[in-house]
């Protein structure tokens, strides 16, 4: 007996090692691709390839991007690997202008992995790819003309006056300050203003409300670390199961806070020179578009609807 269940393991060893071995010689294969093609790559290890750091010590994606980007400075291209997928970092500036304009509709997906069932903060322009990403943004258009940002230039300057009181007083004192905390409540006040149609004050009060529930959407806890880490690794996991990168107290803040907003605005009739407007008038359809506006969406909505017809986000 002991003799049966010896060999049974040494035969369940060797199984897993032909299975281990052939799924290594299958991934190292496959991290020949861009050699093949004559790119230069970095140094990728096998199975992680050239994010070893990020997948087993949860480093920072975006200061290894940042390193290999100048670490091949003078090529057009770097070929990278992830477990397995084939990445191609680009750093000439004419290819990435033919992406972002030219061939844009063959660069829409930004390699993003959200549910659809989840979180609707996640369903956003960045995130969303073929057809949601393509309604979402003929939709959008008209809400980002010259003539809508104009609007809101008068809630910017109000802001830059409140910025100019906050630092008349330290400036009067010789006092020292820290810019970086002063410009962050800055930029916050015109994102409330301007986006969500509120006022916080994050210039008087640095600890308003939506400031921190704001920071909260870019905290790095364990649980977005881990949630980022699989969206890389089993991205199929992640839109089966809904999960979401953003946490469910800070989406339920934001949810309710634009729900109080609209519901006061339209019971009460009250407009202001916001996106929160342009938003609303959007849901309503009653978003009044100018020459320019209309020229524009029906451009791209045209432009759009000949790409779909050559298999446009497919």
């Amino acid at each position: 007996m002991p003799d049966a269940f010896s060999s049974l393991l040494l035969q369940a060893g060797a199984l897993a090692a032909i299975i281990l071995a052939t799924i290594y010689i299958y991934i190292k294969s496959s991290y020949s691709y861009w050699t093949k093609l004559g790119i230069p790559i970095s140094n990728p290890i096998v199975p992680f390839g050239d994010f070893f750091e990020q997948i087993i010590r949860n480093s920072s994606f975006q200061n290894k991007i940042t390193n290999l980007y100048k670490t091949f400075e003078g090529n057009r291209y770097v070929g990278l690997y992830g477990l397995g997928k084939r990445i191609l970092l680009v750093r000439d500036t004419e290819l990435i202008r033919d992406i972002l304009v030219k061939d844009f509709s063959h660069f829409h997906d930004r390699g993003l992995n959200i549910s659809e069932k989840g979180n609707p903060l996640d369903q956003h322009l960045f995130s969303l790819t073929g057809a949601k990403w393509r309604n979402l943004r003929v939709k959008l258009t008209p809400t980002f003309t010259s003539g809508k940002m104009k609007m809101m230039f008068g809630t910017m300057v109000d802001c830059g006056k409140e910025l100019k009181d906050v630092l008349l007083k330290p400036a009067r004192k010789g006092e020292a300050i820290d810019m970086k905390d002063i410009l962050a409540r800055y930029s916050t006040d015109i994102i409330a203003s301007c986006a969500f149609g509120i006022q916080c004050n994050c210039l008087e009060n640095p600890d308003a409300e939506f400031r921190i529930w704001g920071r909260k959407i870019f905290t790095r806890t364990r649980r977005t670390k881990i949630f980022r880490l699989l969206s890389f690794l089993m991205p199929s996991l992640i839109r089966r199961f809904g999960v979401s990168f953003t946490p469910t107290d800070v989406s339920n803040y934001f949810i309710k806070m634009v729900n109080e907003t609209v519901e006061y605005r339209e019971k009460n009739g009250v407009q202001r020179n916001d996106f929160m407007q342009l938003m609303i008038q959007l849901k309503n359809k009653t978003l009044v578009t100018g020459d320019e506006d209309v020229l524009l969406h029906d451009g791209l909505a045209s432009k759009m609807d000949s790409e779909d017809n050559k298999g446009f986000g497919m």
